[in-house]
């Protein structure tokens, strides 16, 4: 049994509990109770300032949440919640043997995306057609960790019922949520975040006395930071105090406050403060005091912003999460006013203002810089902007922007900018998302955004993401269906993401209306498509002899039309099914013409599965050693995106290798990694057809033979407990045996070592049965038996197997 303690040297008594204390994880044996730290572990973002008081609040928060599941910090927009949930979480993080996860659901618009926030924000890679919150269950329920809901209130009946899902079916998962509103769920513990402590109003103020109150020492070190020369001292400390009370000790207002401190003295921004309350004591009475506050703030500080800062603070409450300074340009242009006089002011110089002032956040992203509002001035601005009748304008320019980058990214996919390409497509999610919100349901906007994206969709590992946008707006009620070029081009891209999910029927529907409009369109590019994509179906059926057909039409007419993309997928599909159908020299000629095409153009995509095909190919004639170079060498190619389900194929590969090689270890623990992998992508191999799903059991059954029960589960746990980075890493520092160790005992029967002699020697089954004097039958049935129990695929690896074992 696990349990969430403290160090009890460090929480003995009131404030050290909450500053001092050494998160331990305790755990009951046998032999006695164990304690130990574990390392931090999670998404939990670092804040860049310091975190002052609250010390109370945190051990209360720390209690409840060892003795219970569901904690709701409660309270209204900038009192801290989130700032406190992040710290307790920094407090103990240590406990949680899974880590503690921050889920931001700001920019999530409608309630039923909440589980597929969730999903983003753990890393979860399922990209099967499972309802969203099945899947997160599934991945949560043998877990132990803290999830941390983050501004709930707008998307409240969806984060109720997936709280109260998670709650029943994860044990082992305890849940923080901020929110202005409880969720009213079964085990909900209610603490409401107050204020930070301020001076009694009616109590003398000096310099000694003020460092007691939790705001006075935030002002203080704020204030400090923004204007080094600042000092608290018996002259303003009457000043600091009337602040702080009058702001109610909020921190966001504090903050904002102490920001204009840079140009006005205390006095000063307190005589404006007061002349602002004044104009708003008519405000709603339904509406919560502090609630008035706070607006009352920020509505004060965008009247102390120049008419170009407001502008843009308006026009940047289109962006979703963060933005960069490229996309701020594009979508808010100069920021200056429609019909201004003044010269515009360039939009950079207007960030840094907006900046100084806290209106923006900046956050670092890689090698970019990124902006991102909290989401109470958001909420303001985008007010502001409808009430200026811009909403829609600024909200179009934000969809036309990066639907332009999205098909701009798609144009120029097949070159040495995939990898950046796939960043940027991770790093806009939330915008990208807007982008397909605010367009008509099924308009040509978000069938444009759905083609665009697609190689975030199959290349990148976001195949369910795929799959809900482009059935949504496909599907979209009273959506125009008619055809046009940019459904159509939706309609094949949602058809290849059906297949490779393994959904052949919805493929085959979306495969039927596309043929129909581009015949009716005259497209060629999207009959070519249609080709190549009919050959894929043909292929994962196992209907080799059709898919030949299909790909070989199809890879004419892609080049005529110059897709060059998808034309070296379609020649890497085409190589494997040559390959299947055991015309090596084939497969090799279709794979090495699409390489050299790769290689000119620098491409890495479908350059890591043509190298896949090719080390397929090596191992179905038995060159073990080809082939594990060839496969390491893909997944080399591969590591550049996101792991999906191109990772779990390499993996897949590289176990069969080694279990031929009688590495029986580093295979069963690849198999495991790669059962892991095909759970995280949402599809399983199976849907890559039956030769391969042959191979697999094939083998699974000689590990099974080779290997004890125990000796096999645990290797096979191993590799599925390993993180998809830690999988790579495993799978790239192994090399490959030449041979099945002579110590390894034989593992074919007399009879079966005969029949591998002739199968060395280029005789048929029935010549076999002849010499033998037996049935083909049973020829055939002998042949099976020893593919699974050498873990082969075909009777080349045979024959390569029994000419090793002559030497």
């Amino acid at each position: 049994m696990t349990t969430l303690e403290f160090d009890p040297i460090m929480s003995g008594a009131g404030d050290q509990a909450a500053e001092g204390a050494v998160p331990l994880i305790v755990q009951q044996t046998q032999g006695g109770v164990v304690a130990k730290a574990r390392a931090r572990s999670g998404n939990v973002p670092f804040t860049a300032t310091s975190f002052i008081g609250r010390r109370q609040e945190r051990k209360e928060i720390r209690d409840r949440l060892a003795g219970g599941r569901l904690v709701s910090l409660i309270g209204p927009g900038g009192v801290g919640k989130t700032r406190l949930a992040l710290q307790v979480a920094d407090d103990v993080n240590h406990l949680f043997e899974n880590g503690v996860y921050f889920v931001e659901l700001a920019a999530v618009s409608d309630g039923g995306e909440v589980p597929a926030a969730v999903i983003h924000a753990l890393g979860i890679a399922d990209q099967s057609n499972r309802d969203a919150t099945a899947k997160l269950i599934d991945y949560l329920r043998d877990r132990e960790l803290l999830l941390i809901l983050d501004n709930c209130e707008h998307v409240l009946g969806g984060a109720a019922a997936l709280v109260d899902e998670i709650l029943r079916h994860a044990p082992s998962i305890r849940i923080f949520v901020t929110t202005r509103t409880c969720l009213a769920v079964t085990e909900e513990f209610r603490y409401p975040v107050p204020p930070l402590t301020v001076p009694d109003d009616a109590e003398p103020v000096s310099v000694e006395s003020l460092p007691q109150f939790e705001s006075i020492r935030l002002l203080q070190e704020r204030a400090e930071a923004a204007s080094p020369g600042f000092v608290l001292t018996e002259r303003n400390a009457a000043a600091a105090a009337r602040l702080c009370i009058q702001l109610e000790g909020i921190p966001l207002a504090i903050e904002l406050a102490v920001a204009r401190m840079r140009i006005l003295s205390l006095d000063q921004i307190l005589e404006r403060l007061t002349d602002r309350f004044g104009l708003l004591t008519m405000g709603s009475r339904s509406a919560a005091p502090r609630q008035q506050t706070l607006r009352s703030l920020v509505d004060w500080s965008f009247e102390l912003c120049t008419k170009p800062e407001r502008d843009l603070w308006a026009r940047l409450s289109v962006f979703a999460g963060s933005f960069d300074l490229k996309s701020a340009e594009g979508v808010c242009g100069d920021g200056s006013a429609e019909d201004s006089d003044q010269p515009p002011t360039p939009t950079l110089d207007l960030l840094s203002s907006l900046v100084d002032q806290s209106v923006l956040d900046v956050e670092g992203q890689e090698s970019s810089t990124r902006f991102r509002m909290l989401e109470t001035i958001r909420a303001y601005g985008a007010e502001v902007l409808a009430l200026t009748g811009h909403s829609e304008c600024f909200r179009g320019r934000h969809r036309r922007y990066f639907l332009d980058v999205v098909n701009e990214l798609a144009r120029t996919w097949c070159g040495p900018g995939q990898a950046s390409a796939a960043q940027w497509m991770r790093v806009e999610r939330e915008n990208l998302r807007a982008a397909f919100e605010t367009a008509a349901p099924g308009d040509n906007d978000q069938l444009e955004l759905i083609a665009g994206l697609r190689y975030r969709w199959y290349a990148d590992g976001y195949l369910a993401e795929g799959r809900a946008w482009a059935d949504e707006a496909l599907e979209a009620p009273g959506g125009d269906r008619a055809p046009t070029p940019a459904r159509v081009k939706a309609l094949w891209v949602a058809a290849r993401v059906c297949l490779l999910q393994g959904d052949h029927e919805v493929a085959a529907r979306r495969l039927d209306e596309c043929e129909a409009a581009a015949q009716r369109l005259d497209l060629a590019e999207a009959a070519a498509h249609c080709l190549g994509l009919r050959g894929l179906a043909a292929q994962l059926r196992g209907d080799l002899t059709e898919a030949e057909r299909h790909f070989e039409a199809a890879l004419r007419e892609l080049a005529d039309v110059g897709e060059t993309a998808e034309w070296l997928m379609a020649s890497f599909e085409y190589a494997v099914v040559l390959s299947l159908g055991g015309r090596s020299e084939d497969a090799l000629a279709v794979s090495a013409s699409a390489l050299a095409v790769c290689h000119h153009r620098d491409e890495r995509w479908a350059r890591s599965y043509l190298k896949w095909s090719r080390g397929l190919d090596h191992w179905l004639r038995g060159d073990f050693a080809a082939a594990q170079a060839t496969a390491l060498d893909a997944l080399r190619d591969h590591c550049a995106f996101d792991p999906s389900l191109g990772t779990a194929l390499m993996t897949e590969l590289l176990a069969w290798i080694a279990g031929s090689t009688g590495e029986f270890e580093r295979a069963a623990q690849l198999i495991g990694a790669s059962r892991s992998l095909w759970q995280r992508t949402g599809t399983e191999l199976v849907a890559f057809g039956p030769k391969l799903t042959g191979y697999h059991s094939a083998c699974l059954g000689r590990l099974e033979r080779a290997m004890t029960p125990r000796a096999l589960s645990t290797a096979l746990q191993a590799g599925a407990k390993r993180s998809p980075a830690e999988i790579i890493a495993y799978a790239l520092a192994q090399r490959c045996a030449d041979a099945i160790p002579e110590n390894q005992p034989p593992v074919l029967t007399s009879r079966q070592q005969e029949i591998a002699a002739l199968i060395s020697k280029g005789l048929t089954s029935r010549q076999i049965g002849a010499a033998l004097v037996i049935s083909v039958r049973t020829v055939e049935s002998h042949i099976d038996n020893i593919m699974t129990r050498l873990g082969f695929g075909s009777r080349s690896q045979i024959a390569s197997w029994y000419a090793g074992q002559s030497l």
